[in-house]
């Protein structure tokens, strides 16, 4: 797999990338079937979401992404999938399925792989979220080798 298209994360404010896939892991815990959400080889899971840490809680605000579906001619066609076809309008969603830590890169890269979230920042901020809860956030420094809790 080459590197990855990130989900894009608001922390204090800020857009940053997203080196995890907290959307990816609503389908599996809710037993719901995946839409047929349409790859490139820069975006396998063929969405990105974008998310915003608010009040300590982790918030999905938006999906862009394309499916595949029939029309009323039968015939497949592309469709733009959006958070309202998800979660049929309501937004934002507080992600309550989703516990599991989210890697946040941060500073310049110090070490491109072309593969998936492989490559290394000069910090990461890691979250831990319980059920949709901020519960922990500490930063990574890979230049000093030191822990910041924040």
């Amino acid at each position: 797999m080459i590197a990855q298209i990130p989900d894009i994360i608001f922390l204090n404010g800020e857009a940053m990338s997203l080196y995890s896939n907290p959307l990816e892991d609503y389908w599996t815990i809710t037993n719901r079937k995946r839409p047929p959400l349409i790859p490139s080889p820069d975006c396998v899971r063929g969405y990105v979401a974008t998310w915003e840490i608010s009040d300590d809680r982790l918030l999905l605000r938006d999906i862009k992404g394309t499916i595949r579906k029939r029309n009323f001619l039968l015939q497949r066609v592309k469709a733009p999938y959006t958070l309202k076809k998800l979660f049929s309008g309501r937004t934002p969603v507080m992600a309550t399925w989703y516990s599991g830590r989210l890697r946040v890169p941060a500073g310049q890269m110090i070490r491109f792989e072309d593969n998936g979230y492989d490559s290394r920042f000069e910090k990461e901020v890691i979250v831990t979220v319980e059920d949709g809860r901020v519960t922990r956030m500490v930063t990574l420094d890979n230049i000093n080798r030191t822990v910041v809790s924040a």
